[in-house]
């Protein structure tokens, strides 16, 4: 051979086995140990997940391996061609051929000298696993621990911001293609874990907290690798281990405690970064949860808390009628009064000295109760059962209310004994307002129409709520605007499926046409409509918050509600 082709194949072979990004290590006394050996099945980290491969070490230390197991894991295909005795293995336009016991091997048509020579052994060709794998685009990292062979691209070493608990944390990790490894004593150190090395099990032990996971090196199906004296793992294994979670996005968002799971909804506003929740996994509670972390801080005995104006306490009845005031901060709990009949629908006056509320089993009065000394002040008593939706004016000054008249029945004779027929004339459910500053607390009705109306509320000066005709589904609702008396539309072209309030701002989720779900807003009464946001996530209601431009929304899942926020114009989970 000439001078200059001996030249031309010592470049090749240099430009194939060009050293990995991460050194490798010499291995002489375990190549000259390992050389005596038989072929065997030894382990190797393949993408970061250990498998077992038929392998050996020959002269220098070169590992070689069973061709039919390496093209597998490689992705490409694999012949022989008895008559000229060349393996040829091919992947997406590049092919490789060899033969047994010569070094020249056949790159895409260039001939490369490799360092040791494919061998048959048992009928099968075992061929230099570096010479392959980099033919390929792979990387093959001989000092890790166990082998570290990425099949496509480099083995990379670099930081990833995640967030862990909400706190931006950079994570030492390694990268092979689509696949990452992360450093465990950063996520022990994440989670606030000791981590032990136990050499002669080869076992890594977080531990620390209530919390333990037990990783094995070496073990088909681990992902642990050792690299440059640092262990690294598949963060996902390690975080359910461990009893934490994790959420795909940018960055990854680390729960190091889980998310709160189970039917979640009812969100409502503590603060910037904190709310509470109702939660039904087995009796109702209400969970404070911090929302930038996801961690549920403290647990209510009670799902159905009516919170104060300041945001400090939460107010609900127990089954036996007894109305009891929370502290949020302190979770102190006081009786409040004596009384024990049935109230639903707690409703705080905005100077937090009064609780309204429907009081009776039939919710056919409208009581308050002075939060300090428990007395209880009917405010209406006009015998109409099942009143609804009671809200008040942001000044107090106001109460609005939804009721229907009970319909009449005509009996077929003087005693009452077999109904003739039942006359519901009248009995639409209407709006009505109490103005709480007159000494005979005034009511007056506020619509007359015979559809249904739905989302009252007060909206500044004005009434908004959703009138739908109970006799026609195809025609859209309506939102309706009540100004000093005088009622007028705000939204009649869209199908509004939902309705919040903050202020006198109106906030209505609509579903739109294609299937997806829009947020909208408009300052009441005006019908100027901005959309805020789109998704093709269902979404079954809305809650803006008051501190900042963050809307809280429910999400149905398989098994039940959970509660989302939206954040720069993406939706957060809070719950799962």
């Amino acid at each position: 051979m000439s001078v200059k082709k001996v030249l031309a194949h010592t470049l090749i072979a240099s430009a194939v086995l060009a050293s990995p990004l991460i050194p490798a290590t010499e291995w002489k006394a375990e190549a000259k140990a390992v050389q005596k050996q038989t072929i065997q099945k030894t382990n190797w980290s393949v993408n970061g997940t250990v498998v077992s491969i038929s392998a050996t070490t020959v002269s220098g230390g070169n590992w070689i391996v069973a061709t039919p197991e390496i093209a597998k894991l490689l992705g490409a295909t694999y012949s022989h061609d008895k008559k000229t005795k060349m393996y040829k293995l091919t992947k997406k336009g590049t092919v490789v051929q060899v033969k047994a016991n010569d070094k020249v091997a056949v790159i895409n048509g260039k001939k490369v000298t490799m360092n040791v020579a494919p061998k048959t052994v048992n009928n099968v060709l075992y061929v230099p696993a570096v010479t392959i794998v980099q033919a390929f685009g792979g990387q093959l990292q001989t000092n890790a621990s166990p082998i570290l062979l990425s099949t496509n691209g480099n083995v990379q070493t670099k930081k990833v911001t995640v967030a862990v608990d909400g706190q931006p944390t950079q994570l030492n990790a390694i990268a092979m293609g689509q696949k990452t490894l992360y450093s465990l004593s950063d996520i022990a150190k994440a989670f606030g874990v000791a981590m032990n090395v136990d050499g002669k099990t080869k076992s890594i032990t977080l531990s620390g907290k209530s919390k333990k996971a037990t990783l094995l090196l070496h073990q088909q199906g681990s992902s642990v690798v050792k690299v440059n004296g640092n262990f690294y793992a598949d963060l996902h294994g390690v975080l359910t281990k461990l009893g934490g979670e994790i959420e795909h996005g940018s960055p990854l968002f680390i729960a190091t405690n889980g998310f709160l799971k189970g039917t979640n909804f009812n969100p409502q506003w503590l603060s910037n970064e904190y709310m509470i929740v109702t939660n039904e996994n087995d009796e109702p509670v209400s969970n404070i949860v911090h929302v930038p972390s996801r961690k549920v801080i403290a647990t209510i005995a009670s799902g159905d808390l009516a919170l104060s104006p300041d945001k400090k306490k939460g107010a609900y009845v127990d089954d036996n009628g007894q109305l009891f005031i929370v502290d949020l901060a302190t979770k102190k709990t006081m009786p409040v009064g004596t009384d024990d009949d049935i109230k639903v629908e707690l409703t705080w006056s905005p100077d937090g000295s009064l609780i309204y509320f429907f009081k009776g089993s039939s919710s056919d009065i409208i009581a308050s109760i002075n939060v300090q000394t428990g007395a209880i002040t009917e405010i209406v008593n006009d015998k109409v059962k099942y009143k609804s939706d009671l809200r008040l004016s942001a000044d107090g000054k106001k109460i609005i209310y939804t009721a229907a008249k009970e319909a009449k029945a005509n009996y077929t004779d003087d005693s009452k004994t077999e109904i003739d027929t039942i006359d519901t004339t009248g009995t639409e459910p209407q709006l009505y307002v109490v103005d709480l500053t007159t000494a005979d607390k005034k009511i007056t009705a506020v619509t007359t129409d015979t559809n249904n109306k739905t989302f009252s509320s007060f909206a500044g000066d004005t009434i908004v709520y959703l009138s739908a005709n109970p006799d026609d589904e195809s025609t859209l609702p309506v939102l309706k605007a009540i100004v000093a008396g005088t009622e007028q539309s705000m939204a009649t072209n869209m199908n509004i499926t939902y309705v919040a309030t903050k202020g006198n701002i109106v906030f209505v989720l609509v579903e739109e046409k294609n299937g997806s779900y829009s947020i909208y807003r408009a300052t009441a009464p005006q019908a100027q409509w901005t959309r805020i946001f789109n998704t093709k996530t269902t979404i079954t209601s809305i809650s803006p918050s008051p501190f900042s431009n963050d809307i809280a929304v429910t999400i149905p899942t398989d098994e039940g509600e959970k509660i989302a926020v939206i954040i720069n114009n993406r939706l957060i989970d809070i719950t799962k």
